[in-house]
């Protein structure tokens, strides 16, 4: 049972598993609408107000929303990390080239 104007377990469940190519224009917006909506009641209400299935669909939201943040970030770290790797790997083969220019003009100069 839910707490007075939040979606319960088998609502959110019953969104979840039917396919978007099943869902009305309706349906989605209705479902936007009512998710953005219980996540704001879900914050603002204080756990002891919430009956203990609602805390524990929060707290099953919340670590799902933390997931979600945490493979973000560590998406964006992975391309930062993947930029830098090129980055020093061009640095390297121009410092190469480089070099062996440098050493065949002093060679050709001998």
């Amino acid at each position: 049972m839910a707490d007075a104007g939040r979606k319960d377990f088998s609502t959110k469940l019953g969104e979840k598993v039917t396919p978007d190519s099943q869902k009305t224009a309706y349906d989605k917006a209705k479902e936007g609408l009512t998710d953005a909506y219980d996540k704001a009641a879900s914050a603002v209400t204080p756990e002891d107000g919430k009956s203990f299935s609602q805390q524990v669909g929060d707290s099953v939201q919340r670590g799902h929303d933390d997931a979600q943040k945490t493979w973000g970030e560590s998406a964006q770290e992975a391309l930062e990390n993947s930029k830098k790797a090129v980055s020093e790997a061009a640095e390297y083969v121009s410092n190469v080239v480089t070099g062996a220019k440098e050493g065949a003009e002093s060679e050709a100069k001998k």
